[in-house]
């Protein structure tokens, strides 16, 4: 069994401001610290699981975070961005079974998320086919092209509500929930735990996943929180300016939207 797990950083436990998140500022190891931990705890779950091959995509800002002599020997990492279309799931392809997201966020302008967004901060919503994403399931949309399911979950749990809404039978761990600016957080060590059997378990049972897919004919809608970047994307080919700050772009292969997002992003 092939698993794929792709690591963010907002959503790791204790992580309450982007400040947390940024290389380089005070409390930034503290937590690139619980990142790894929680990271292998995925990696403990899957190989429980019967995993038989294990990659870690580090997916988060620089995508440098995850440090590859701090996690378990069993799994490969993928670090920095390569300048292709798939960034956060860069590596993924047909050859894997499933997908597993740790340490995520809910989409932008979600109420009681922590440190909500949606893949850029100009963002302010994602559409397909009418239906509005958070990160994990633009994601899982590359990982239904392949064919492959998203079997786990884990971060705020505005995004674990989310995922539960796109993804049949995924299982979620919540480690924190939003209050404003300030989130209620559960121990970290408890955290861990949870996530080393909640990964195992999906894995056990996924059978019951399937790709995420949303038809023969994709449409992407993405609202900008201003006006240039729609001006600018107008420019791409194939992409129509529905709004002031709107832009819309449809095709059969969602490697064409894929593209298109990549380039007006």
């Amino acid at each position: 069994m092939r698993v794929f797990i792709c690591v963010d950083m907002e959503g790791i436990s204790g992580v309450t401001t982007f400040e947390e998140t940024t290389a380089g500022k005070p409390d930034y190891e503290y937590f690139r610290r619980q990142m790894h931990k929680e990271t292998n705890a995925a990696i403990k779950g899957a190989l429980q699981a019967g995993a038989t091959h294990i990659v870690v995509r580090d997916g988060h800002d620089t995508a440098c975070n995850l440090l590859p002599e701090e996690l378990c020997v069993e799994a490969d990492l993928i670090r920095n961005w390569s300048g292709g279309l798939y960034g956060m799931m860069e590596g993924l392809d047909d050859t894997f079974d499933a997908v597993v997201f740790v340490g995520h966020h809910a989409k932008a302008n979600t109420p009681h998320g922590v440190l909500k967004h949606t893949m850029s901060m100009k963002v302010n919503d994602l559409r397909v086919n009418g239906l509005s994403l958070p990160e994990v399931g633009w994601n899982a949309l590359i990982a239904g092209y392949h064919g492959v399911p998203v079997v786990f979950v884990s971060g705020d749990s505005a995004v674990c509500e989310q995922a539960q809404a796109l993804f049949e039978n995924v299982v979620t761990v919540p480690v924190k929930e939003g209050r404003g600016l300030a989130a209620l957080h559960r121990h970290p060590e408890k955290t861990r735990l949870f996530i080393e059997d909640g990964v195992k378990k999906a894995l056990l049972e996924r059978s019951g996943c399937k790709p995420f897919v949303l038809g023969d004919e994709y449409t992407v809608a993405i609202e900008f929180n201003c006006e240039p970047p729609a001006y600018r994307g107008e420019w791409y080919p194939g992409a129509v300016r529905t709004g002031n700050c709107t832009l819309q772009f449809s095709s059969l292969d969602f490697m064409d939207c894929l593209r298109f997002f990549e380039f007006v992003t």
